[in-house]
């Protein structure tokens, strides 16, 4: 009998996880369809001819707390290409009010950090932490600023800058029901699964470069250029693709994970609706090695950015929900981002080599409804899967749940194709 033939379309970090886990089972032929030149998606690397250097498209830490990555990153053999934290949490500072601290989560199951201001922050009481356990209960219309009002120093030291990062929205828009599962999955075993790993170079090298190629490594064909324009929809299954310069058959044992992003998935299958709103992100990198004391990643309050991450030759920054700043003018955005990291590392103010990516749809913000629209993995037609950091699942958007849901998908149809 002739094996099933699945079609992975997208080569980001759901496609390949679901590629390699559909070509290491050894049960059916895999060939990824990717539309740009190279693998990683909305997180591919790429070489900034203005900084002579190496660069993502953004900055994108790991925890340890996150399973699924990181045994896909045991699996294919790049743990060494990744920096861990030797101590769970993350460091911080506040420009409006001159300070520095560090959120230091014990590594055990009982918070007793709660109670040291040293650990928990300025000003901010374990009150406030303790009121974070009502998010786990939370209904699916509330925000997370239902649960922390404003005007505190807790909702700028902690609620509004975790729920950027996490969630993509402002706290008076963010789901408080996933920013509750979000505080499950990452507290559930304790403060060590806080602790931070970032590339040692480029997220490409540590993360999408030895995935590909580990996918391709247990049978994968990958082929780029490809980009998917059509679906053919029959009653029952898909019945064709159609790319841009040629058609694909399917046959009766073959399957599709649309490993895309949420747009372009509505754009392709009938009933999927398109989220509402799209969450912008600025990234600055600077060409300017850090000093070797700094931290790996420091969270910046009432700043020009979000967060700094340093790298052995670069020191980027993350600006989030920044739409407002799309048709800036670059130099005085990377001018006033500079002077605030030069502030944070102790360098000079002079402006070094320079380069801002924009993602003006990096992710979707996870307000309630968005939440509720997001598609489930199976579809009504038996050989169509999704994948991606939008399928419905207790994760918000993030490198772990585009992991999950990738091989969520290829498990799905090793299932279907067994039964």
């Amino acid at each position: 009998m002739k094996r099933a033939v699945v079609h992975v379309i997208g080569a980001g970090v759901s496609g390949l996880a679901a590629a390699r886990a559909l070509a290491a089972s050894g049960r059916c032929d895999v060939v990824v369809h990717e539309a740009r030149s190279g693998p990683g998606g909305r997180r591919r690397s790429f070489r900034d001819e203005t900084l002579g250097l190496d660069v993502d498209l953004g900055n994108f830490p790991l925890l340890s707390g996150w399973r699924a990555s990181l045994a896909l990153v045991d699996a294919i053999g790049s743990r060494g290409e990744w920096v861990e934290d030797p101590s769970p949490g993350v460091a911080f500072a506040d420009f409006a009010a001159g300070r520095r601290w560090r959120l230091a989560p014990n590594a055990g199951r009982l918070p007793w950090w709660m109670l040291l201001t040293k650990r928990r922050g300025p000003d901010v009481t374990p009150a406030d932490y303790w009121a974070a356990r009502r998010l786990l209960t939370a209904p699916a219309d509330a925000t997370v600023s239902a649960f922390a009002p404003k005007g505190g120093p807790a909702y700028e030291r902690l609620w509004r800058p975790l729920t950027l990062a996490a969630l993509n929205a402002e706290p008076d828009a963010a789901s408080a029901r996933l920013a509750g599962a979000a505080l499950r999955s990452a507290l559930g075993g304790g403060g060590r699964g806080l602790k931070i790993l970032t590339p040692a170079t480029t997220f490409g090298r540590a993360f999408v470069e030895p995935l590909a190629r580990a996918a391709a490594r247990h049978g994968a064909s990958l082929r780029f250029g490809r980009r998917l324009v059509a679906v053919e929809f029959g009653p029952a299954r898909l019945g064709a693709l159609d790319f841009e310069t040629d058609r694909q058959e399917l046959g009766p044992r073959d399957g599709v994970i649309l490993a895309s992003s949420w747009r372009v998935a509505a754009g392709l299958v009938p009933e999927i609706g398109e989220p509402s709103g799209d969450s912008s992100v600025l990234t600055a990198h600077f060409g300017r090695p850090p000093p070797r004391d700094s931290a790996r990643i420091m969270g910046a309050i009432h700043g020009a950015f979000q967060w700094m991450v340093c790298y052995g030759d670069r020191i980027s920054v993350t600006i989030r929900d920044a739409g407002r700043l799309n048709d800036a003018p670059r130099e005085g955005i990377a001018q006033e981002c500079w002077r605030q990291a030069a502030a944070l590392t102790g360098l000079a103010d002079a402006l070094p080599r320079w380069s801002i990516v924009s993602s003006r749809r990096a992710t979707f913000p996870a307000t309630p409804a968005n939440v509720a629209a997001r598609p489930a993995a199976a579809t009504r037609w038996p050989n169509l899967f999704l994948a991606g950091g939008y399928v419905r699942q207790p994760l918000p958007d993030s490198v772990e749940a585009a992991v999950r849901s990738g091989e969520a998908a290829a498990q799905a149809f090793l299932s279907r194709d067994s039964g």
